[in-house]
């Protein structure tokens, strides 16, 4: 078998691959973080890097395609880039009460008129449980420490006994877990106090953007699951010891975690096969809340520390749906609650007085750049918001050279090239000379024929490349946004409501927290009615993360409140793709 050596930059880092082999797999087989959004199909094109081959000719390639038949080296510009992660959300106080608690006791030795066992000694009340390695380890834990013990108890059940007073260490993190970003908090469970907050992106994504892709990716090979589980529990430890590292503490005073994701994250995380997610009737192998031993899933916190996954709802509706309403508190809302989370994808709830539906729709690639001629995440160099009035503005995450344009800043010039008659009702970008609007007309100039397909150009980017919107990007764009507004429309008529019968809209996640609700309203993605009613909620998936971890009574009302809501299949509803294509359009 020939080999060749492909030396990876910025790192330095040199590795033999076999002939044949495509940079994609060189990546994914030694653990370097690249996005596939597509998973490798060649159809997203975002996979670009520059490689200088052996001859010294340098070429642009896709890394999902380029086979390694020759030594070469490979540019990775994504490294560079910085994320613009979510992590504030909906705050509320509740009283403390950890879901897992210590009790230090200091006990009489025993003696001939008192002969209790040792377990009745340190436990002296019916219903409290352990498991036999605490029982092998009691008597001489009792006898060392002189009888003064600190006992570590996860409900009912007793799950460590440690020597003399250890009350003062007692923390807990909880994890939000999204198709693209990890956000991660650490929280004291003596008090409830946040002491730092971690993020991430997830290193899935080298695997795919969606959850379809990593889905077919975990069903390809026996691997395919390995591999998946494997880099999400990296980060998760990686960001477990970043969290620490701020304080004065270490990872094994963490003694809980809680997990909020989407059904393909936690079935991923706790490694169980997706593979009936993607399949109709898509059908996830387990919605209950998982409880399950930190040392299991091979999370670096204390040994005798507990992991809580959050129950999810049915297929594409997850635990990090259950969080948001949580963190909202839908179920103690007596009028009309409306909650969006568009992410790589849109999920929706309505409800109130203990009835809730919810639908969840393939909006999100759209909205987070994939299939969009110069769409990106929300990372430095991103346009997230554009005006067209009497003076034409943008703004660029990091306020540096623009290199693309966000989902929030492609809701925004949508809407402004509606408002100036640019794009017409059905869609269509209008040439030049066929624009009417006087203010339109000031715009002329910025529409041009770009690879054959009339476009606006939004800003000149890096190298003179102009970062533009065409109109397959719009028809993308209508595409997406009339998915999600046909689910809502699908979720009123499921519940008997209007429209304005509508109190408030909660807007969850990164996208609805930089979204403009106007243009989000002019654009057709919310109706225009609602506007003065949209609340942006942040990172709510972490809020209610954080607040299950802090309190047994909000983790039960997460669990009690994922069996109250009611999943709508949009695929298979009748009135789904009539409604659908009624709303693509711009009326």
């Amino acid at each position: 078998m020939t080999f060749f050596e492909v030396t990876i930059l910025p790192d330095d880092v040199q590795i033999k691959v076999p002939a044949e082999t495509t940079l994609k797999q060189v990546f994914n087989d030694n653990g370097i973080n690249f996005e596939f959004p597509c998973g490798g199909l060649g159809v997203c094109k975002r996979c670009k890097v520059s490689i200088i081959k052996s001859d010294g000719q340098v070429q642009e390639v896709l890394a999902c395609q380029y086979k390694v038949n020759e030594d070469v080296t490979v540019n990775l510009p994504q490294k560079e880039l910085k994320h613009a992660i979510l992590s504030e959300g909906i705050d509320r106080h509740v009283a403390v009460d950890a879901l897992i608690k210590k009790v230090y006791f200091e006990l009489p030795r025993p003696s001939l008129s008192d002969n209790r066992d040792d377990w009745r000694r340190l436990i002296n009340q019916q219903g409290i449980k352990t498991s036999l390695k605490v029982l092998q380890g009691l008597p001489e834990k009792l006898r060392q420490s002189d009888f003064k013990v600190t006992t570590v108890i996860a409900g009912d059940t007793v799950v460590a006994v440690e020597s003399y007073d250890t009350t003062d260490k007692l923390l807990g993190m909880a994890f939000d877990i999204g198709t693209t970003t990890i956000a991660g908090y650490l929280i004291d469970l003596k008090t409830g106090k946040e002491l730092c907050r971690v993020s991430a992106l997830n290193p899935q994504t080298r695997f795919g953007a969606d959850v379809i892709s990593r889905i077919s990716f975990a069903a390809e090979s026996p691997e395919g699951l390995d591999k998946l589980h494997g880099a999400v529990i990296g980060e998760i430890n990686n960001l477990i010891q970043e969290a620490v590292r701020e304080t004065q503490y270490s990872n094994l005073d963490i003694y809980a975690i809680t997990f909020a994701g989407n059904t393909t994250m936690e079935h991923l995380l706790l490694k169980i096969p997706p593979t009936y997610l993607a399949r109709a009737p898509y059908v996830p192998v387990v919605t209950e809340p998982i409880i399950v031993d930190a040392a299991e899933l091979n999370i670096k916190i204390n040994p005798d520390g507990k992991v809580f996954a959050f129950p999810n709802i049915a297929g594409f509706v997850g635990g990090d749906t259950v969080a948001a309403v949580l963190a909202a508190e839908m179920d103690k809302a007596d009028k009309l609650k409306l909650l969006i989370d568009i992410g790589t994808n849109g999920e929706i709830v309505l409800g109130a007085n203990g009835k809730y539906l919810a639908c969840s729709t393939a909006a999100g690639p759209a909205f987070e750049g994939v299939q969009i001629s110069c769409g990106m995440r929300g990372a430095s160099g991103a346009i997230d918001h554009v005006s067209l009035g009497e003076e034409y503005k943008y703004t660029v995450i990091g306020q540096t050279t623009p290199i693309g344009i966000a989902g929030s800043g492609l809701v925004d010039t949508v809407a402004e090239l509606i408002k100036v008659g640019i794009v017409d009702k059905k869609g269509r970008l209008l040439k030049p000379e066929e624009i009417e609007n006087d203010l339109g007309k000031k715009y002329r100039d910025k529409i041009t024929t770009i690879n054959g397909i009339l476009a606006f150009v939004i800003a000149e980017g890096a190298s003179g490349r102009p970062i533009y919107v065409n109109q397959k990007d719009i028809r993308e764009f209508q595409l997406a946004k009339g998915a999600i507004a046909a689910g809502i429309e699908v979720l009123l008529k499921e519940y008997g409501a209007q429209t304005q019968d509508i109190d408030e809209v909660y807007l969850a996640g990164a996208f609805g927290n930089y979204l403009n609700p106007e243009s989000a309203c002019t654009v057709g993605l919310i109706p225009k009615v609602l506007k003065s009613k949209i609340k942006g909620i942040g990172n709510a998936a972490g809020a209610g993360a954080k607040l299950a971890i802090i309190s047994r009574n909000e983790y039960e009302r997460a669990v009690a409140l994922s069996q109250k809501i009611n999943y709508i299949e949009l695929s298979s509803h009748p009135s789904f793709n009539s409604t659908f294509f009624n709303k693509v359009g711009f009326e």
